[in-house]
């Protein structure tokens, strides 16, 4: 693609009235992406650079658009004439003080979940009408009193106040009905504050990982047994979730600001963005915070390189060695023990974690001084200098194609906003693998960075008081010159 573009803005005349060059921007497609949403823009075409032209549908272009996501009370339901339960949930909001029809959602359900929810709502059936809905959209209804409440993804909403292109995220059980108002753009809703020191987890037998059967409640019980060793990782951090509310083969999204759904045990600390505006970013800093985050489907926590206190200074350098589809974790051990002697050559201490993905992140911890240009910058430059002494090991190049039978240094971790998987923390992956902290002289046995799992809770808390690990991730030491 990148070879045709080229070649295409060669030939086409600057200022041509008929044919223009479409520019690009390279890489950044999520933080491109939310800044297209919050401009109120449609979305995004996303398109692999290095991917030949094809006549036909295929995944190496796609069209992203924008998503916003809303609870809204369930006020009836449509019959199906196939075979399926329902065919659609009747919505309503409160808008004004009145609860208002706001359209239909008839996907994002699994069969599973349609039988469950006529089973929730059965006792809910009413005669009366719970909101003036049109005629026609409504044909057949089978009325609710207005108790349920659902978590929407969708794109936009009408002129006549109804939802484009919405999809069922889940039930929000945790929310009561009267509480659902239509939100705005600078609206933050607030949610009942969870039980004090227990959040009540719903759902714990749906289905997460579906390969392994592991269900909602053993990942809310992997993450209520190892709080006490991850929060010191993970709190007091800017964090962005990995949101799966149906499972983790179903659909999942990213979430890094604070919309208002988490209740009071989830904060957030206002962040200046690059266009002048403050965002509120999520952090926690209990275990209440961590598993209402859980609770509210989240699988992965991602973490800033920085704490709350000062989120323009690191306090960690992160190089994520994350190998091509070809190379076996053999190698990935040999580029870990590689960077950790460059690394130590420099004066700093590292400590492996396995990421519980494809590859290893060898961390740097750092006394919170030098601000994020000093240390983007010397994290480039020296993913550069390793991958121009040993090329046909290592790459710093973002292009995928480059990075054929190669180790990519991804050092971009390393910047302002930018997060990597934290300690402990659960990947959406086959197997429910677990990011974990381990031993260089551990690196040199391990067979896979998925060496751990969702259920190895026990054996991660005590490796986390053992003598081996004592003090890992854990060092005074500042970002040296390069």
């Amino acid at each position: 693609l990148l070879d045709r573009k080229e070649k295409l803005q060669a030939i086409l005349p600057a200022k041509n009235p008929v044919l223009r060059y479409s520019d690009h921007i390279l890489g950044r497609g999520e933080e491109l992406l939310e800044r297209f949403c919050a401009a109120g823009l449609e979305g995004v075409v996303s398109k692999l650079a290095d991917s030949p032209y094809v006549a036909a549908r295929g995944g190496n272009w796609l069209k992203i658009k924008c998503i916003k996501r809303q609870e809204f009370v369930i006020v009836g339901w449509t019959p199906s004439d196939k075979v399926r339960a329902f065919r659609s949930l009747i919505l309503g909001v409160h808008d004004g003080g009145k609860l208002r029809f706001a359209g239909k959602v008839g996907t994002g359900f699994d069969t599973a979940e349609l039988f469950r929810l006529m089973k929730i709502m059965a006792p809910l059936e009413q005669k009366a009408a719970t909101v003036e809905a049109p005629r026609a959209e409504v044909r057949g209804a089978h009325w609710l009193r207005p108790k349920l409440v659902a978590e929407i993804a969708f794109t936009e909403m009408t002129n006549e106040g109804t939802l484009r292109h919405p999809s069922y995220l889940g039930l929000r059980e945790d929310k009561k009905a009267a509480a659902v108002v239509l939100e705005t753009e600078r609206r933050t809703a607030k949610l009942t504050a969870a039980p004090a020191n227990t959040i009540a987890i719903s759902n714990r037998d749906r289905v997460i990982y579906p390969e392994s059967n592991i269900t909602k409640g053993q990942l809310a019980d992997h993450y209520a047994a190892v709080a006490e060793i991850m929060l010191p990782w993970v709190g007091s951090r800017p964090i962005s979730l990995v949101r799966c509310p149906q499972g983790r083969a179903k659909k999942c999204f990213f979430q890094k600001h604070d919309a208002g759904s988490f209740g009071d045990k989830v904060h957030h600390v206002s962040i200046m963005e690059k266009d002048g505006h403050e965002e509120p970013y999520l952090y926690v800093d209990d275990a209440d915070g961590l598993m209402t985050c859980v609770q509210m489907g989240t699988i992965e926590l991602h973490g800033w390189g920085a704490r709350i206190e000062d989120v323009e200074k690191a306090d960690r350098l992160v190089f994520d060695l994350d190998p091509d589809e070809g190379l076996d974790f053999k190698a990935v051990r040999a580029a870990a023990f590689q960077f950790r002697d460059i690394l130590k050559s420099l004066g700093l201490t590292t400590f492996p974690m396995l990421t519980g993905g494809k590859g290893v992140h060898v961390i740097a911890p750092l006394t919170p001084q030098a601000e994020w240009p000093q240390v983007k910058d010397f994290a480039h430059r020296l993913a550069q200098a390793v991958a121009q002494s040993d090329p046909s090991h290592f790459t710093a190049a973002l292009s995928k194609a480059r990075r054929k039978g190669r180790i990519f240094v991804d050092y971009l971790r390393n910047q302002r906003g930018a997060t990597a998987i934290m300690p402990y923390s659960a990947r959406s992956r086959p197997g429910a693998p677990v990011a974990a902290p381990i031993t260089w002289a551990e690196m040199k046995t391990i067979d896979a960075p998925s060496h751990f799992h969702v259920g190895d809770a026990p054996e991660l808390k005590k490796r986390a008081v053992s003598k081996s690990l004592a003090g890992w991730g854990r060092a005074d030491q500042s970002l040296p010159d390069l």
